[in-house]
């Protein structure tokens, strides 16, 4: 292209900058791709102890695994749970018009809010070789993670090592009771990741001594860490710990992210489904859900004898809902489409889509008051709420 003039050259120069800046500004608009997060439980991570002067033992299982606990609640990928929502098996049309906690673990704000939707819980009748009975499965995290620390070495000064590896634990013949000058620690670590009904392996991570050497440099005292895991966590031998616990996580959370991300019905009524997840897991008002009454095969009594398997046709949906109340660890959402068989307590719930970015939530239900008129008492008047079926409606 042949420009004539400098003027003509000044304002292609300008469109140009103009487009740049609207793709730049578009970009920056765009909100970051969600990921709902996978709930998940510790099944067990085993440890050998470890071996002190004066034959104390410090139980390095515990202190691993509080810590991957504390990994898990800070994970990006995972919700972490260590109640199960459901406490006792629902009985057919029992009311739970007051949040029963006989049957339900929920943090004081689900609890209210579960008291407000005063949800029947009904469970479906039972057959011989298979059912869709699937109250049981209201309890079930996506994945159990555990595993085994397989060695954990600290070398002090003059090659002296505490600690213990596959062969066993690390002699302390020779040790004061005093304590020793650390210069490095590593720690060799074995994680997976179980299908919580069959405990087949969804994921693996092996974490080697060579990827957590780590130089630490430090006079450990035998007599402070002897006193428990509190003061363990002091030492930057809990930091090694934590490290090779987070690159274990963060590698079983890769492998998981091809595993779709479902949750169950927790209670039905009214036209709405109470699921598990809510904040934790990063659901939010106006995403959509498909839900599944599945049939499952189990080897004698429903959700009492050995696992078979089971499921559901992907085009067999019994409901779809939007989400409209999101809790601490449950959310509801309304029906917006269904096939006309009720969802069963336990069905499977899965993404049918996030909500649009320009999605605006429904208005809070209340009407401006004037502050400059008074009533007989010289108060304003009241607000008045417009939907009086929201929860927590007195």
């Amino acid at each position: 292209m042949i420009f004539k003039n400098r003027r003509q050259v000044f304002k292609v120069l300008v469109l140009g900058a103009g487009a740049l800046m609207t793709m730049g500004n578009q970009k920056c608009e765009q909100k970051p791709v969600r990921n709902l997060k996978k709930i998940v439980e510790v099944s067990s991570l085993t440890s050998s102890p470890i071996l002190l002067p004066d034959g104390k033992v410090f139980d390095f299982e515990v202190v691993a695994h509080q810590q991957l606990t504390s990994v898990l609640m800070d994970s990006k990928e995972f919700a972490f749970r260590y109640q199960a929502p459901l406490v006792a098996p629902p009985k057919k049309d029992v009311v739970v018009a007051d949040g029963d906690e006989g049957f339900f673990n929920f943090t004081k704000a689900d609890g209210l809010a579960m008291k407000a939707f005063s949800k029947t819980v009904s469970a479906a009748a039972k057959e011989a070789d298979s059912s869709s009975d699937a109250w049981c499965m209201v309890n079930l995290p996506q994945a159990r993670i555990g595993g085994s620390v397989n060695s954990f070495e600290i070398v002090g000064g003059g090659g002296v090592t505490i600690g213990f590896n596959p062969a066993g634990a690390y002699s302390t013949g020779g040790l004061t009771s005093l304590g020793l000058n650390v210069q490095w620690a590593q720690l060799d670590l074995s994680m997976r990741a179980l299908r919580p009904l069959t405990s087949k392996v969804m994921a693996a991570a092996n974490i080697t001594s060579k990827q957590t050497k780590t130089k630490v440099n430090f006079a450990l005292n035998f007599g402070t860490i002897s006193a428990g895991p509190s003061a363990y966590y002091e030492t930057p031998l809990a930091k090694v710990t934590k490290t090779a616990l987070t690159k274990a996580v963060d590698s079983l959370s890769k492998q998981l992210q091809a595993e779709e991300w479902s949750t169950r019905v927790l209670a039905n009524q009214d036209g709405h489904l109470v699921v598990v997840g809510g904040v934790d897991v990063g659901l939010e008002v106006g995403d959509e859900l498909l839900v599944y009454n599945e049939e499952y095969f189990w080897d004698g009594e429903p959700c009492s004898s050995n696992y078979l398997g089971g499921g559901a046709a992907a085009g067999e949906a019994v409901a779809k809902i939007q989400i409209d109340w999101v809790g601490d660890e449950v959310s509801r959402g309304k029906v917006i489409a269904d096939n006309y068989e009720n969802a069963v307590i336990g069905a499977k719930v899965k993404l049918f889509k996030y909500h649009d970015p320009d999605f605006s939530p429904e208005e809070p239900g209340v009407q401006p008051v004037n502050l400059g008129s008074e009533g007989s008492s010289g108060q304003s008047s009241s607000v008045v709420a417009e939907n009086s079926s929201k929860p927590f409606r007195r």
